[in-house]
């Protein structure tokens, strides 16, 4: 009974957050935003609700009930406490009022942090290198003024030129006063919050219910992970020096990779080897949409026995005609749920690439998704029903696998209990099926499915062999700053408040990361995940490093595999209704630890430098 309110609910609830960030007018985004503050107005009623509580605690108590209860039926019974008791439900009436005041103070200075960080960096037009304002004029065509500052969006790491990228780069990362209040607000809030419900820090609170479940775990595996990577970060770092020393339009004598360079070379080397290792160059053309979402069905069909099948909507049912309607179909259970592919830019549709679950799927329930990104109108390409579809990029291929991988989950759930279904686990959980859904699309043989449903696959058109995956290439430095983000998370989300964020930032800069930052920097007074991802964000890695190994003791080989898709079919069904770390164990093969997951992370990138990076001459010009 109580799933089922909470179920009705969140149906509610879930559905007029996506409408509020959606809404084709300004009309229905103010109306959903209004029903959308009432249904978490409601939730929290729900949550601090006492004669509620203890009519669940009572159950959780009584021996004899709990006995006769499944694996399932605990957990969910379990997941309701939990919630409740980190409102502080069970603690004195002051300390309940005193949480719901953080929540209110948390959510506001959240809501400044994440509006400021947003804010793009405004520019006098004269101190701006000649490459940013080339294309934009002073003047208009009577001659008049007309420009006087050049706005920055972004920190410009994709520009060519170092120097344009340095400016960009320190001018939109800047050091913020304004920016430090709010983030020093959110901090505060969030610390005073954990403190009152009696935690020791909010990122106690926040990991008590993880697969990680405390603070000290997380620190141990972010630290030895880095230990294990310094030495490849080591050398991808040295070619990125070269091919920086390299650029005809510079003469460095000894060149520094700054924290501008990192992702432009990141992405500029790893692109030079998808070219090398493959015959045809197949890598760097922007894809047809049609051919991606046929050769994503085939993969699922072959390895799940599952199929997409494109609905006709009814009307009035699409927010635009650039979405796609698709039934998810079993071929023994028939229709088991849909996806609502809303993939591209159209005005007053929030930028943000994200799974919103509409309905969980159960037993009883059919699930409905709305996989959401919004990928550039690139040149069009051949049409689907009356819209013609832009083409996409590999970026933007393995994005839409990312989130695939997410609505894989919430579709296939099968659980008696909303509350245990598909991604409603913790984050460190619910994030592997989508990186594992990284991975294959990384994979040649599935990429090639992907590029072209009807090429025939040949191993030995890869100069350099299929070992190494896609997103393998040139990412030590990539984990290397990632770890360094997951740091600083846990550490502003200790248990000493800190008094000044850049401090910690620096330090923790100078001990985790072969780049140092730019003189008057504080580019994490824009990073949004410390709000939406706040004291978990370290679970991008933990996930990865489960989600490669389920791929190389699994798919690696032979990524059609049957017989492992049956056996990841079977772990996605049980959503997070059961023990995270048995099920996992199960999938794999054996109980794996926390050095088991480190290798999954560091083995790939070894590989690929044994294979590739170590064979590179860098005593001479080569890119």
């Amino acid at each position: 009974l109580f799933d089922d309110l909470s179920n009705a609910i969140c149906v509610y609830a879930d559905c007029v957050k996506f409408i509020a960030e959606n809404a084709p007018n300004d009309k229905i985004a103010r109306a959903a935003i209004v029903c959308n503050s009432n249904a978490h107005e409601f939730v929290e009623k729900l949550n601090t609700n006492v004669d509620l509580y203890k009519a669940i605690k009572a159950v959780s108590d009584n021996s004899e009930i709990v006995s006769s209860l499944n694996n399932e039926d605990i957990t969910a019974l379990q997941s309701f406490l939990h919630d409740m008791e980190l409102s502080g439900i069970h603690l004195p009436a002051e300390i309940r009022d005193s949480y719901v005041q953080h929540m209110s103070e948390i959510s506001t200075a959240g809501g400044q942090f994440l509006q400021l960080g947003q804010k793009p960096a405004v520019i006098p037009y004269e101190e701006a290198p000649e490459a940013l304002r080339a294309h934009k004029s002073m003047r208009d065509d009577q001659g008049h003024k007309k420009l006087e500052y050049i706005e920055l969006y972004g920190p410009g790491s994709e520009h060519t030129m170092a120097d344009v990228r340095e400016f960009a780069y320190s001018k939109y990362h800047s050091y913020s006063e304004e920016r430090e209040r709010e983030l020093m607000n959110l901090l505060s809030a969030r610390h005073n919050m954990a403190r009152s419900l009696g935690f020791s820090s909010f990122s106690e609170r926040e990991l008590r219910h993880t697969m990680a479940g405390s603070p000290e775990r997380v620190s141990n595996f972010l630290t030895n992970l880095h230990s294990e990577l310094k030495p490849l970060v080591d050398a991808e770092v040295e070619h990125f020096k070269f091919a920086k020393a390299g650029d005809v339009r510079y003469d460095f004598n000894e060149p520094k990779i700054n924290p501008s360079d990192g992702q432009y070379y990141s992405r500029v080397l790893n692109e030079r080897y998808l070219v090398d290792n493959h015959k045809d160059n197949m890598f760097l053309d922007l894809l047809e949409f049609e051919n991606v979402i046929e050769g994503l069905n085939t993969f699922c069909e072959d390895v799940l026995k599952i199929s997409l099948v494109a609905e006709s909507p009814m009307a009035g049912e699409l927010l635009d005609s650039s979405v796609a309607k698709v039934g998810v179909f079993d071929e023994k259970e028939g229709l088991i749920g849909y996806i609502y592919l809303d993939l591209f830019e159209r005005d007053n549709k929030a930028p943000r690439t994200c799974l919103h679950t509409i309905t969980c799927g159960t037993r009883t329930q059919t699930p409905v998704v709305v996989l959401q990104c919004s990928f550039l109108m690139n040149p069009r390409g051949r049409g689907i029903g009356q819209f013609h579809y832009p083409r996409i990029n590999l970026d933007q291929v393995q994005t839409l696998f990312h989130e695939f991988g997410h609505a894989l989950h919430a579709i296939l759930g099968r659980t008696t209990y909303q509350a245990t279904s598909g991604t409603r686990g913790p984050t460190d959980f619910s994030e592997i099926p989508s990186m594992l859904f990284e991975n294959f699309i990384a994979h040649p043989e599935v990429y090639y499915a992907v590029v072209n449903p009807h090429a025939i696959y040949n191993e030995a058109d890869f100069k350099y062999g299929t070992r190494n995956l896609f997103n393998t290439p040139y990412t030590a430095l990539k984990t290397e700053t990632s770890i360094l983000h997951s740091m600083l998370d846990q550490e502003l989300h200790s248990s000493s408040l800190p008094s000044c964020t850049t401090d910690i930032a620096d330090r923790l800069y100078s001990k985790y990361s072969h780049l140092s930052p730019l003189p008057g920097t504080a580019p994490h007074q824009r990073f949004s995940h410390l709000y939406f991802y706040g004291a978990r964000y370290y679970s991008y890695l933990w996930s990865q490093s489960i989600a490669n190994l389920i791929f190389y003791n699994l798919f690696h080989d032979d990524p059609f595999n049957e017989a492992s898709g049956d056996k990841l079919k079977e772990f996605l069904k049980r959503g997070s209704g059961t023990d995270f770390k048995s099920s996992l164990d199960e999938l794999v093969g054996y109980e794996f630890g926390e050095d088991d997951m480190i290798a999954a992370i560091v083995e790939p990138i070894k590989i690929f430098n044994n294979t590739y990076l170590d064979h590179q001459d860098i005593s001479k010009k080569w890119w």
